[in-house]
């Protein structure tokens, strides 16, 4: 059975599902036909339902949760994680109001929890999240909310830290920041619990193999730190990654929805 599975560029989909996608580990009965861009594309698609297997943002989820079950492994969650908001010579959130703040996608956790915390008045402008250093730095934005491996890097192109959307989601919640989920299409929930198991095996795979899947996860990334690679994956891809199911409860009102939808 081919499925067609979307997964983001970013370190940790591509370490957790390079060896599913290059026959590493036994995928049977399934093959699968593959989909590597920008995870608000990616919410794009789910919100489509072209896709059978896809990564989103835990903030699309209230939107497509008719179409689409989360799987228990292969997400992404955890602490000391969260997206950062970071600008050059503003200092606090409340000096923003009003300005303009580049965000990775309207339908992206990241601008969802921002919106939490210090609601909308703002200019928001979104744009692919690998494009917002670079705005804040010309100009084009007065801060950005900052994604993937951005969060490691954005001191070293002279930003200063603003807010830390995990930490105050943290604080608040008493849970780890739900940021990536792995949806699977209603029409295929009975798959689950075997496509979980792939992706388990996927994930302990490149544990074990790192120096075969390095090539894939370095092909796609936008930052080719060793360090910066190494820390963002360490950050990702944990305990959550392998099964959710410990914090499915807390994090299934932020979603709109019961722990039904994980499976």
């Amino acid at each position: 059975m081919e499925l067609r599975l979307g997964i983001s560029t970013c370190p940790n989909d591509t370490f957790i599902f390079m060896p599913i996608i290059h026959n590493f580990v036994d995928t049977s009965p399934f093959t699968f036909r593959v989909v590597l861009d920008d995870v608000e594309k990616l919410n794009g698609f789910a919100a489509r339902g072209i896709l059978d297997v896809v990564k989103v943002s835990y903030g699309v989820v209230p939107k497509v949760k008719n179409k689409y079950n989360i799987l228990k492994s292969g997400g992404a969650l955890g602490y000391n994680c969260g997206p950062v908001v970071v600008s050059s010579g503003i200092f606090t959130v409340d000096e923003l109001k009003g300005g303009k703040i580049a965000i990775p996608g309207e339908n992206t956790t990241a601008f969802m929890i921002f919106k939490y915390f210090f609601g909308e008045d703002f200019d928001f402008i979104p744009m692919r999240f690998d494009k917002i250093i670079p705005a804040v730095e010309e100009g084009k934005a007065d801060a950005g909310i900052l994604i993937h491996e951005g969060r490691f890097v954005y001191s070293n192109h002279g930003l200063n830290l603003l807010a830390d959307l995990g930490e105050l989601w943290e604080k608040k919640q008493s849970a780890p920041i739900p940021l990536g989920a792995i949806l699977l299409t209603d029409k295929l929930k009975k798959e689950a619990e075997l496509l979980n198991n792939i992706i388990k095996s996927s994930i302990k795979f490149s544990r074990n193999n790192f120096e075969i899947v390095k090539p894939f996860v370095y092909r796609y990334a936008q930052q080719l730190d060793n360090d910066v690679i190494k820390k963002h994956i360490e950050l990702f891809v944990n305990e959550y990654s392998l099964d959710v199911t410990p914090v499915a409860a807390k994090i299934a009102p932020f979603i709109q929805a019961d722990e039904r939808l994980f499976v």
